[in-house]
């Protein structure tokens, strides 16, 4: 895993920092929460450090987007009716430590994986972006149908397994150690970012 992280093309990578908003982060708790954020601040900075692209996915509804959530969404139809993630709401902005820089491009989406609603995938292919780095929350919600659809894009996928987390600690312990690793590298932020791409 450590040759395969050196082979990094900076120029072809993009670390996605997705759902790290007050309503996810408060849904784990401070515990369980602490150190996935303090993780993906680090995946970040050596991002940042490395001239990586980093690009932030948040969950945010305009009022006619949440009227028009069906019942049959067993996702969304709870969140449209307690009127909860709108955008501009105190519960939808992305978490102070995570906060995106100026140049960071922010996606906004209105369902659980980062491409099916937003031009992520434009605007990967735009900038010859062949490689994700993957952090969010959860690891049952968006990192996985983000590394499921990054894959089925013929993506390189690499998941930060500790700058993710789940609500069930059971399902997030089988998705990095079972489900994962058939599609893409499964590694530690510190195995991420004691390495140095190739220039």
């Amino acid at each position: 895993m450590t040759n395969a992280l050196t082979e990094l093309n900076p120029s072809a990578t993009a670390l996605l920092l997705m759902d790290f908003q007050y309503a996810m982060v408060g849904a784990l708790g401070d515990a369980a929460a602490g150190p996935v954020v303090a993780n993906a601040v680090a995946a970040r900075e050596w991002a940042r450090a490395n001239k990586i692209h980093v690009a932030h996915i948040r969950l945010g509804f305009e009022p006619a987007e949440a009227a028009q959530i069906p019942d049959t969404n067993k996702n969304f139809a709870p969140v449209r009716n307690a009127g909860m993630l709108r955008t501009g709401s105190p519960e939808a902005e992305i978490v102070d430590l995570v906060k995106p820089a100026d140049d960071e491009q922010v996606f906004r989406k209105t369902r659980i994986g980062a491409f099916s609603t937003t031009p992520l995938g434009t605007w990967l292919e735009e900038r010859g972006i062949d490689t994700l780095i993957l952090a969010g929350i959860m690891t049952s919600g968006v990192m996985l149908s983000t590394v499921r659809e990054a894959s089925d894009r013929d993506l390189r996928v690499i998941v930060l397994r500790d700058a993710t987390a789940d609500m069930d600690p059971v399902a997030h312990q089988a998705l990095v150690e079972q489900v994962f690793p058939a599609t893409a590298d499964v590694v530690s932020t510190a195995e991420l970012t004691t390495q140095r791409p190739a220039q």
